[in-house]
């Protein structure tokens, strides 16, 4: 008896995040130390995340076979898969030309997409949005600290949504942000830097 995909939408999901999990989990656990539960070493956290991942896409690869769900519509094609590729690569070479660290090169490759698809790609919005808040929360944790990356974070990813209000969104932000800082940066001592890299004192200790 064949299996039957009910819902491909989540067959994809599920795969998608069980390689992205999977992918952070092996490369944390190779090339960084796991450390204890009471002193994280630098793969703890990513592995534990990425096991997690791949957990959730098990649970939903598996309810796509149970459950019936839409069909899958790809807002985006090979061709323009083709084009990002080529966008990051072009601006790391110029970047890399004129003596420019190849992380503003990524930044900037991820804002053009950005700028592209919401222009031209609309239904690619959600998608795109949220993935470039955590490449901009990723590359501007060191220089703008922790404060103000989760800001950009929760801002870009809830414009990602339908509906988009500045109060929720605010609210969503403050309780985000302190509950980071009680639990990573004070209760597991985690060296995140809270306040921007050009500030001298950080009011935040």
């Amino acid at each position: 008896m064949a299996v039957r995909i009910k819902a491909p939408k989540d067959f994809w999901a599920g795969l998608m995040f069980i390689g992205v999990g999977g992918f952070f989990m092996i490369w944390a656990l190779t090339h960084y130390q796991m450390g204890t539960a009471v002193r994280m070493g630098p793969a703890y956290f990513p592995a534990v995340l990425g096991g997690l991942m791949m957990f959730l896409g098990a649970l939903v690869l598996i309810e796509s076979f149970a459950m019936a769900g839409p069909p899958l519509v790809m807002p985006f094609n090979i061709v323009h898969l083709i084009v990002a590729m080529l966008i990051y690569a072009a601006l790391g070479w110029i970047f890399k030309q004129a003596g420019i660290g190849g992380d503003y090169a990524v930044l900037a490759g991820t804002v053009l997409l950005v700028v592209l698809s919401v222009m031209y790609l609309p239904l690619t919005k959600p998608l795109i949005l949220i993935s470039a808040a955590c490449v901009i929360y990723g590359y501007l944790m060191k220089p703008l600290g922790l404060v103000l990356s989760t800001l950009l974070l929760v801002f870009i990813a809830a414009f990602a949504g339908h509906e988009f209000k500045w109060k929720e969104v605010a609210i969503l932000y403050l309780i985000l942000i302190v509950f980071s800082i009680l639990v990573f940066v004070k209760g597991l001592t985690l060296p995140f830097p809270v306040c921007p890299a050009f500030m001298e004192t950080c009011p935040i200790r």
